[in-house]
């Protein structure tokens, strides 16, 4: 190596390459004490003031893009939906409060619920009755309140950060990667609960740039931050993942003394209080060799059975549910096969649970664009060669249900099965009534197209399946839900 160093007169001259490397030797040296106990001081002293926030109202909106478009009106061109959320936090006692507006989804769909966990109870409603009516939902309290406190932890960097800090055991602070070119530093910590999270920070100014969690494969980037109310945090978080891509713009974050009782009690006029209990699936028989399947949380799926084989109407969300509606199905029609399954749109909660099928050779019914979704929906991606499929057109009869592909605001292509000698229809999305049959304060511009175009077609309706949420929707209650949102609307 060619020394940098030369003498002249008593005096060590430095040429310019040696001053630079002398710095990054410097600065590496520094940084390097930083790694171990130097920079978690500092970071203790940095975020000294999250320390106070033991009660705290965090909102924040977030907008997401999905890479497939699994939730748009086409796959092929994803459209972004949003939420926005207030969350009120008790660390001391364990008690949290949130508000979730979810908007933003194809054919005009609103969903407004809150929740609270206080002591051993916790309790979800609608404020709409668009999901719930005016039924409660009881829910498990053993990880209510830890997996809300988990989310805040990945949206809001100072409580990132204070979580970091209060589980240093977990933290390997020794392996810490520098990168002085970069200004920044990264810590990896490994919990029972979260699995392996990469915590990289600024250096100067301390910042947390970034927070990777491997178990979920998120990464959540921290940008504009702000000062409010002694604290500093990122105002503005980039969530990505593999087929995700999310803003949260954090709206505010306020310090605490006590959270509001009022939002910690069930309003007046709602109930009953429905427990979260799996049950075993139960069967109803609508019309001859007409069935209906209950008891799969909010879905219903019906069957037919006919001279060759069964056809499945709806796929529930996941292969789990599905092989569980097969089991019940082979175990009532022993001697019967399962030829057929439908589904009513390419939505991602609609066609999940048609691996299923696929592997014992059922065939997929669906329209030709839903057809071309799953075909390039990537989770299928190594098993779709085993897929068969069967497309209908629009008004076109198939063992004596007819399948209808109305213009609609929600899904391109979504259809619905009309059942001609039973006089029921099977849907999905195209009309959301609560089980309870309120009558909800607002109406999507799907369900109202639904609504008009079965009107126009003259269908003789005795009961709609709705593939979410209520099985036995009747005809009454369809038109008292659209003259109430609707007609007294366009007659005001």
């Amino acid at each position: 190596m060619v020394s940098t160093l030369k003498k002249n007169k008593g005096v060590t001259k430095i040429r310019p390459i040696m001053l630079c490397l002398l710095v990054a030797t410097s600065y590496y040296s520094q940084a390097q004490e930083l790694t171990s106990a130097g920079f978690i001081k500092q970071l203790k002293q940095h975020y000294k003031a999250t320390n106070m926030l033991d009660k705290f109202s965090v909102t924040y909106k977030s907008s997401s893009l999905i890479g497939f478009g699994p939730q748009s009106y086409d796959f092929n061109h994803p459209k972004s939906s949003y939420g926005r959320r207030i969350v009120d936090i008790d660390t001391k006692n364990q008690t949290y409060f949130s508000h979730l507006t979810r908007g933003g989804f194809p054919g005009g769909f609103i969903f407004d619920t809150k929740e609270y966990q206080k002591g051993l109870k916790r309790y979800r409603y609608d404020v709409n009755g668009v999901l719930y009516g005016k039924r409660v939902f009881e829910l498990d309290t053993k990880l209510g309140y830890q997996n809300r406190i988990d989310a805040i932890n990945e949206v809001v960097d100072v409580f990132a950060v204070k979580d970091m800090l209060n589980n240093l055991s977990e933290v390997s602070v020794e392996n810490s990667q520098l990168d002085e070119m970069a200004n920044q530093i990264s810590f990896d910590r490994k919990s029972e609960s979260l699995g392996a999270i990469t915590y990289t920070f600024q250096l100067s100014p301390i910042k947390l740039k970034s927070l990777y969690n491997e178990k979920n494969d998120q990464l959540f980037n921290y940008t504009n931050h702000v000062f409010y109310d002694g604290i500093e945090y990122a105002s503005k978080v980039l969530q990505k993942e593999e087929h995700y891509q999310g803003v949260i713009q954090i709206e505010n974050l306020v310090k605490k003394r006590v959270i509001d009782p009022m939002k910690l009690k069930i309003p007046e006029g709602y109930g009953p209080i429905i427990k979260n209990e799996k049950k075993a699936l139960v069967t109803e028989m609508i019309d001859k060799d007409l069935y209906l399947i209950s008891n799969l949380g909010d879905r219903y799926i019906a069957f037919k059975v006919t001279e060759n084989g069964i056809m499945v109407f709806g796929a529930p969300g996941s292969d789990k549910k599905s092989e569980e509606v097969i089991a019940h199905i082979n175990k009532q029609f022993p001697m019967k096969k399962i030829t057929s399954v439908y589904i009513t749109h390419h939505h991602n909660d609609h066609i999940g649970g048609l691996n299923a099928y696929a592997q014992k050779g059922v065939t997929v019914l669906a329209d030709a664009f839903s057809i071309s979704a799953i075909k390039a929906y990537k989770p299928f991606a190594e098993n779709i060669t085993k897929f068969k499929f069967r497309s209908f057109e629009h008004k076109e009869l198939i063992n004596g249900v007819r399948f209808y592909i109305p213009k609609n605001s929600h899904a391109k292509g979504q259809s619905f099965a009309y059942f001609e000698q039973s006089h029921v229809i099977y849907e999905g999305d195209l009309l959301e009534i609560p089980f309870d049959n309120t009558i909800a304060n607002y109406m999507s511009d799907v369900e109202k197209q639904f609504v008009e175009f079965v009107r126009k077609e003259n269908l003789v309706i005795k009961r709609i399946i709705g593939h979410h949420r209520n099985g036995n929707i009747s005809p009454e209650v369809m038109n008292a839900y659209y003259q109430a949102n609707v007609a007294m609307v366009q007659g005001s």
